[in-house]
């Protein structure tokens, strides 16, 4: 179990591509679990079995990635007939995307083995964009509302080596309660259009998350996990997002009986979109008139390094706050990059 748990901190990461707004909204299992209100250390004292967790997390994208190679905006801006059209130069071009998501999860503890949890995010999205076309050389889309409801469950056991170790074995459904129908005025054509992938707020699809984990409370308090979350079918625009997998790990440090701060590296592996929605072509040899109207540019691998502070503010109210910065981006074909991540949660139990 040792070299188990040695091989998943050396491999964590977080690696995914662009971020379409609900897998942004997606709340961790990680989070809800781990971090649970009725972890052992920090929550023992309380005798209600049903707890309330609030999220914001926000995220913002800038700049150019292919592969590992950083691209200017004139390198991914087509300028017109003077140039030539290539896959990977567009004539509409997002500069700047700002992702913003409210959670709100209801948790209940079954028993000491079974807890669940059902969570619902509202999401509010942001993209300034430059093109070539007339009229529309610098404009905004923005959506909001909200996204895909989860339903997790998760069953936990202790380490027979150990009175510190508890394994954890999570698993849930996405209801596809987000709206995937968003309209928008682009240049593609005049009035409202649906709006690209990264603009939607759900994915249109059942989707089924699980994830197995390791926590240890003992004098080193860390945890490590492997997760996924499997996309199922296709949408009604004929489409489904990629599948995501991912392997993390997080250390936490003592600093008094009711703070901790904690350090995480997440790794996330993400699929491209299969399928495609063609409302988003247009009728040319190129027909997608934005990298992010192109199913098989999403994906990739990022790694995510987040720091962050827990504080025990009484017996049963809780707050963490953390920021995050990717160290490390590969992308599938040129997607905007990720600049920096951040979150802040308060948890209650009633």
């Amino acid at each position: 179990m040792k070299y188990l748990i040695l091989s998943l901190i050396l491999l964590s990461s977080e690696a995914i591509g662009q971020n379409t707004p609900t897998e942004f909204a997606e709340m961790s299992m990680q989070q809800l679990f781990n971090e649970s209100i009725y972890e052992v250390k920090l929550y023992n004292d309380h005798t209600s079995p049903w707890s309330l967790t609030y999220q914001y997390k926000t995220v913002e994208f800038e700049g150019y990635l292919d592969g590992t190679n950083t691209l200017s905006f004139d390198e991914v801006l087509w300028n017109g007939p003077s140039e030539p059209r290539t896959a990977k130069n567009f004539p509409i071009l997002p500069t700047l995307i700002t992702q913003k998501a409210q959670i709100f999860a209801l948790g209940y503890q079954f028993s000491p083995h079974w807890h669940g949890h059902i969570s619902v995010p509202y999401i509010q999205q942001r993209t300034d964009h430059i093109s070539i076309v007339g009229n529309y050389e610098f404009f905004t889309i923005k959506t909001q509302g909200v996204g895909d409801a989860s339903i997790l469950a998760s069953y936990k056991w202790f380490d027979a080596d150990s009175d510190t170790g508890v394994w954890r074995f999570s698993f849930g459904i996405n209801l596809p309660t987000g709206s995937i129908d968003e309209t928008g005025d682009t240049p593609r054509e005049p009035g409202e259009q649906p709006l690209p992938y990264t603009m939607q707020l759900g994915s249109g699809t059942y989707d089924f998350p699980f994830e197995l984990s390791y926590l240890n409370t003992g004098a080193h308090d860390f945890n490590v996990g492997l997760s996924a979350n499997i996309r199922s079918g296709a949408n009604d625009r004929n489409y489904r997002l990629g599948n995501n997998y991912s392997l993390h790990g997080g250390y936490r440090i003592d600093l008094s009986p009711t703070i901790q701060t904690f350090a995480r590296v997440n790794f996330m592996y993400s699929l491209p979109i299969h399928g495609q929605d063609d409302s988003l072509l247009v009728n040319s040899p190129f027909p997608y008139p934005a990298g992010i109207t192109n199913p098989d540019l999403y994906g990739g691998k990022k790694i995510n390094v987040r720091l962050g502070i827990l504080w025990k503010m009484t017996k049963d109210y809780r707050l963490t706050l953390e920021i995050g910065k990717p160290v490390y981006q590969n992308m599938n074909g040129p997607q905007p990059k990720e600049k920096w991540q951040s979150a802040f949660s308060i948890s209650r139990a009633m």
